[in-house]
């Protein structure tokens, strides 16, 4: 039995999360900055739009396609430090650009300053939501990957549920309140940032770049965590050889073989149908509702309360992810996505909105969460990162036409129109995803060495 294949085996044979909790809190903190990230600027827009002379369906439009250039760009660039250099190492770089971008968004003077800084902090989000994702899929043994990688993302996009009603509270007290929402944001970033040190690297990456004394001390520190839990370790399971292959060239060019390259082609598709309704409605929905007739309070209290779904759908995750086959539960969530986008486009009361809203919201976030661990599951150790960071990446360029196209179609058609047009395009992502491969329950190494 090669040395890979022995520290494999030690790795797969816990029954839940061998780590101690911090690392999963820490980790899926990365989710927690996505999503807030993603709504911070749909939920400031009309306060900052008064006070930097542009509308704010432009404002929003305009500076969440800014952000999603900056989110390919580093997500494609920060990912390859993760393969080369290490996960911890990635997931270092793209927190301080997170934070950067949006301590100095809060500080903007200008719309033009607004714009750049959110191009900024779209690159760092970019990255370590891809690199989080790989990090995940590697510490979890094949059994319960896809429960505590949920728990993991559960964490983080409490973030989504509670963003918006930290808007609510803090946005419209003061004149300067938009300014607090985002340094918020890079205040808890800096906070993670600091305690993120404590983490330990991917034993799977140490593996396959051949570090086994390094691997072999992090999986000990697992095996004493679990013992100190449940008393005793669970024998080790025998599993058929999976070494890896040893990287010789840049990590991406993994990809481009015969055995991944139909894989990248379909996580791509997937990830395109998913983000070119996703930002649209996480994005405008505030904007677009108060443009529709609702005051402003009124359209933050329909994403404030229903937003409370995001952190339920997150959490429905981790219970039933590996109960059933991924990628019909992803193709589920797809269509109740399309149901609920057309309940927002139908403009009822205020209630018949936030229901609408929340859920679009619990499904949204359950959606996601099984995309980044199903995605991360097609691809070798190796390219990991590469992989989750190019399909997710380059998803990111669907919402530079569509939020601005949503925008027009809203203007030219109405509200009903824009949310018809997102929802047939969710229904689309779901019949996509059922081309792939079955994953649940099966060592990463067997899935995609």
């Amino acid at each position: 039995m090669s040395s890979e294949t022995a520290l494999i085996n030690r790795l797969e044979r816990f029954g839940s999360w061998p780590w101690p909790l911090s690392v999963l809190v820490l980790i899926g903190i990365a989710y927690f900055f996505g999503l807030y990230d993603v709504l911070t600027l749909g939920v400031a827009a009309p306060a900052i739009a008064s006070q930097l002379g542009v509308s704010a369906t432009t404002l929003a439009s305009v500076g969440t396609v800014i952000a999603l250039v900056g989110y390919l760009i580093g997500a494609v660039g920060f990912a390859h430090i993760a393969d080369k250099y290490g996960r911890k190492t990635g997931l270092t770089v793209t927190l301080i650009s997170y934070s950067i971008g949006s301590l100095l968004t809060g500080l903007s003077t200008n719309i033009f300053e607004v714009y750049f800084w959110r191009f900024i902090t779209g690159i760092g989000i970019g990255a370590d939501l891809a690199i989080a994702a790989a990090y995940l899929s590697e510490m979890t043994p094949a059994g319960v990957r896809g429960r505590f990688q949920s728990l993991g993302t559960f964490f983080g996009f409490v973030g989504a549920g509670i963003g918006p009603l930290i808007g609510l509270f803090v946005i419209p007290v003061a004149s300067y309140g938009w300014r607090v929402y985002f340094i918020i944001g890079a205040l808890g970033g800096l906070a993670i940032l600091y305690l993120r040190r404590s983490i330990p690297e991917s034993p799977r990456w140490l593996i396959m770049k051949k570090r086994f004394s390094e691997a072999e001390g992090i999986i000990g520190l697992a095996e004493t965590t679990y013992q100190k839990k449940k008393g005793t370790l669970p024998p080790i399971p025998s599993l058929a050889n999976t070494s890896q292959l040893e990287e010789k060239t840049l990590p991406i060019t993994s990809l481009f073989t015969r055995k991944h390259l139909p894989r990248v082609l379909l996580m791509l598709a997937v990830f395109l149908f998913y983000y070119v309704y996703a930002y649209p409605f996480l994005a405008l929905t505030t904007s677009l509702l108060s443009a529709s007739g609702y005051a402003y309070v009124a359209s933050l209290t329909v994403v404030g309360l229903g937003g409370l779904g995001f952190a339920l759908g997150a959490f429905l995750s981790f219970i039933f992810s590996d109960l059933t086959e991924r990628k019909y539960l992803i193709a589920l969530l797809f269509f109740i996505q399309a149901l609920a986008m057309i309940g927002i486009g139908l403009k009822g009361s205020l209630a018949e909105e936030v229901f609408s809203y929340f859920v679009a919201a619990f499904s949204n976030t359950f959606l996601a969460t099984m995309l980044y661990v199903y995605s991360a599951e097609n691809f070798p150790t190796r390219a990991r990162s590469n992989g989750v960071a190019l399909t997710d990446g380059l998803g990111h360029l669907a919402p530079i036409f569509s939020v601005p196209f949503t925008a027009a179609l809203f203007v030219a058609s109405g509200l009903f129109r824009a949310y018809e047009a997102l929802a047939i395009e969710a229904a689309i992502g779901g019949v996509f995803v059922l081309l792939g491969i079955r994953s649940t329950r099966r060592v990463l190494e067997e899935i995609s060495e």
